[in-house]
């Protein structure tokens, strides 16, 4: 492997594109890909032993979640990080989760509901921080399935993805609060007794309660940054 290269695992399970996409979009969520690093096709091939055409689908495919951007001169780079990304991420998802849980919450089953508080559980024991997340989706996931909205929850899922990006390289305490389980668990009690309005009017408290500590630690990373630069300065 090169130097500043980024090391890839590589299990065989998936389609390639999918499998370059997967392990891209967890170097970035670790920081190990930071916002501004060009994405070359050949040096990403190389890596994965793969033909470009593979890497060009899994590189569309950051490009549409949005961690990535395509310049007409500079190719794919990394989506840059930025204050008022947090607040456009935050907003989207206001609209879009209240939305889809008030289409999805009177078709919900108790088994349904079940599944969604196991999958809260697993997230809760889990100590992997990449496992605890997508868990976290799985959880929000199956209280909007029964939206019958497939497109929604494909920029839901979209909008977590992206905001994995500033929480993931700094620690769950950032993004989930101290009671998150038991607030979890208010939801898909509200929604079992037919509170539809109490699910959503929670849905969208997180979500401001999430986005107010992620906005914080964002700016104090961003001043750790500036104060190190300084000291190296000097």
């Amino acid at each position: 492997m090169r130097e500043g290269e980024v090391e890839f695992a590589v299990p065989a399970s998936r389609s390639a594109p999918e499998l370059i996409a997967d392990q891209l979009r967890q170097a970035i969520f670790r920081g190990a890909l930071i916002g501004g690093t060009p994405l070359k096709q050949n040096d990403v091939a190389r890596q994965f032993r793969v033909s470009v055409a593979p890497v060009r689908e899994a590189f569309q495919q950051l490009v549409a979640e949005g961690l990535a951007v395509l310049h007409r001169n500079r190719g794919v780079v990394v989506a840059p990080l930025n204050e008022a990304d947090i607040v456009d991420i935050a907003e989207l998802r206001e609209l879009l989760e209240t939305q889809a849980l008030r289409k999805s919450a009177p078709h919900l089953t108790d088994a349904d509901l079940a599944q969604a508080e196991a999958k809260l559980r697993e997230a809760h024991l889990s100590e992997d921080r990449g496992m605890r997340a997508s868990l976290h989706w799985q959880f929000h996931h199956i209280l909007y399935s029964k939206a019958q909205r497939p497109r929604l929850l494909k920029q839901i899922e979209n909008l977590f993805v992206n905001m994995n990006r500033y929480v993931m390289p700094v620690g769950d305490a950032v993004w989930l609060s101290e009671h998150w389980v038991d607030n979890h668990r208010e939801i898909v009690n509200a929604i079992r007794v037919g509170n539809v309005d109490r699910a959503v009017q929670l849905i969208a408290e997180q979500i401001h309660d999430a986005t107010r500590r992620v906005v914080q630690g964002f700016r104090a990373e961003r001043a750790n940054e500036a104060e190190g630069h300084e000291t190296v300065e000097i």
